[in-house]
């Protein structure tokens, strides 16, 4: 079993990937705060949270070279001074579109993520759609975005099916949300307020997405039932 663990990435992401593991873990970002584009309360509740679970923040440092093995690879290894037997890549995410047809894919953007209308049809064609990490949106790429993507579209097909015109839009919020559970009984959040960014107590955290990450919300959504 890995005892020491480094997580590259001090996003959401990489935060609540820290918790997720029982070893000693040091979490390593050029970036001088953890989570920078959230609510200083929320940080500071964060890295409070992080400091009694033992994880180890190493803001405003860059490492000169990835680690020499995989990541996710069992393997001891030492780079800038920094021994773990194990490193997990938590930021440099990228989209894959490369599938798309010729049609479709003149709507990309040189990043590869895909152009969309404020009602999430594709740049050009009023039948297709698209959701999720693969769209232009000027926002974090978060399964709780996706979903609410997926309403837009959904209520819009709908009115297709209806011989109605879709009306249902998506505007990013300015504000970013976020539910970051640390383990089933810790965790911070924000959402956007009526008076700008409303933290999210732990308590409510843990209730709504630690204890399950959301495991019960998708087996009822899905009409299916839960292995034993």
């Amino acid at each position: 079993m890995s005892e020491t663990v480094v997580v590259i990435g001090g996003g959401y992401g990489g935060a609540a990937a820290a918790k997720a593991l029982d070893e000693h873990v040091t979490v390593v970002d050029p970036a001088e705060r953890i989570v920078p584009a959230f609510d200083e309360q929320m940080r500071a509740d964060l890295r409070r949270q992080l400091d009694e679970r033992g994880i180890e923040l190493r803001m405003g440092t860059a490492l000169s070279a990835e680690p020499p093995v995989e990541p996710g690879r069992a393997e001891t290894f030492t780079v800038d001074g920094i021994t773990a037997d194990i490193w997990f890549r938590a930021h440099g995410v990228a989209v894959q579109t490369s599938y798309l047809g010729e049609d479709l894919a003149a709507a990309r953007t040189p990043g590869g993520r895909i152009r969309v209308t404020g009602r999430l049809n594709v740049e050009g064609f009023e039948n297709v759609y698209a959701v999720g990490d693969v769209t232009d949106l000027d926002e974090a790429k978060m399964a709780g975005y996706a979903m609410k993507h997926a309403e837009v579209v959904a209520a819009n097909i709908a009115a297709r099916v209806r011989g109605e015109e879709p009306e249902a839009t998506y505007t990013p919020s300015p504000i970013p949300s976020v539910l970051l559970p640390l383990g089933p009984d810790g965790g911070i959040g924000q959402y956007p307020g009526p008076d700008g960014p409303l933290v999210i107590p732990t308590e409510t955290v843990a209730e709504y997405k630690g204890r399950d990450l959301f495991i019960g919300r998708f087996i009822e959504l899905f009409n299916i039932e839960a292995e034993a």
